[in-house]
């Protein structure tokens, strides 16, 4: 049952739009979606854009507010244009909203879902991101995002068992980075070192061991450990091979069409400019494009910054580009 619900929804937020579907015109296939998971307007479960104040003179206006049979808000929603990825200003949107209105459990839909929680469970200032779930059919995550959030199994005590696993999970994560952190800092290559030392001092001289350990350099890295000899290190200094073999980095822009990104760029002079990296992690950054001028070139313009240049960007490990008038 979960399953056929969360492939519907996969059609209608995925694989039946158009590519360059609008904003506007993706609200209506969420609105769809909502109804797969039972909640409606038309029995009071949804507020389309609501308004609320705050402050003296102050409003937001979020896409959707779930509410339930009493008309308590239990979760809310934002929605982005599926061809944009879902980026760190989107989601401080969608934090705003929830501090606003004081909600646990927010929702973030666009290229995939986005499910975050602020609430005394998690020790961070922020809200957490809890799940990312891809449009794919057939997707667990997905089944697992419709058990959850249709109207009728919704309940507080099956939110909350799923927010401490997924807390459990992400904060493995955390001590798995610390604990490698730990292990590959300089204070552990002196431990290594005694600890060689010490398991030689029964077999050859103090003294000879330290002159010997003078002559190495260790070097711990996530994969392996590596002895190298100082007169060698020069030889091993070349810069990382990058697994990419692309000698072209794909440059995404929005508006998609070069002409007109250009059109609204000599009228702003501002873009934004993300880069994406093979690690998963993503970096946002302002183009102030003050000097740019009717006879440059949009992609030619972005190909000559020093980290965008054949070499350097599969050297730092950057898998794509996406630039943004908004």
């Amino acid at each position: 049952m979960n399953q056929d619900k969360w492939n519907e929804i996969n059609f209608l937020l995925s694989e039946n739009i158009k590519p360059d579907i609008s904003e506007n015109d993706f609200e209506k296939n969420v609105i769809q979606a909502l109804r797969v998971l039972d909640w409606k307007e038309y029995s009071g479960d949804i507020d389309i854009r609501p308004s609320f104040q705050f402050g003296a003179a102050n409003r937001i206006m979020p896409d959707f507010v779930i509410k339930s049979a009493t008309n308590q808000k239990l979760f809310v929603i934002e929605i982005k244009q599926p061809s944009i990825p879902l980026t760190s200003s989107f989601q401080q949107q969608l934090f705003s909203y929830m501090r606003h209105l004081k909600l646990e459990y927010g929702i973030l839909i666009g290229q995939s879902i986005q499910i975050f929680y602020d609430g005394n469970l998690a020790k961070q200032e922020d809200p957490i991101l809890l799940e990312t779930i891809k449009f794919e059919e057939n997707n667990k995550k997905g089944e697992t995002f419709v058990e959850l959030f249709n109207k009728q199994n919704y309940n507080v005590e099956s939110l909350k068992n799923f927010t401490l696993e997924a807390l459990k999970k992400i904060n493995q994560k955390q001590d798995f980075k610390e604990l490698t952190k730990k292990i590959i800092s300089e204070n552990y290559i002196e431990k290594l070192t005694e600890l060689i030392k010490q398991d030689f001092i029964s077999e050859y001289d103090g003294e000879l061991i330290d002159s010997v350990l003078k002559e190495l350099k260790f070097e711990i890295n996530e994969k392996s450990i590596n002895i190298i000899r100082e007169t060698e290190i020069k030889t091993f200094s070349k810069p990382r091979e990058s697994n990419f073999s692309s000698t072209v980095l794909p440059i995404e822009l929005n508006p998609s069409g070069e002409s007109e990104f250009k059109r609204k760029l000599l009228i702003t002079k501002k873009a934004y400019i993300t880069t994406y990296y093979a690690n998963g992690t993503n970096e946002r950054k302002p183009w102030k494009a003050n000097s740019f001028k009717e006879t440059s070139g949009v992609f030619g313009n972005l190909r000559s910054r020093p980290e965008f240049r054949n070499g350097k960007w599969q050297e730092l490990g950057i898998i794509k580009v996406f630039v943004s008038i908004d």
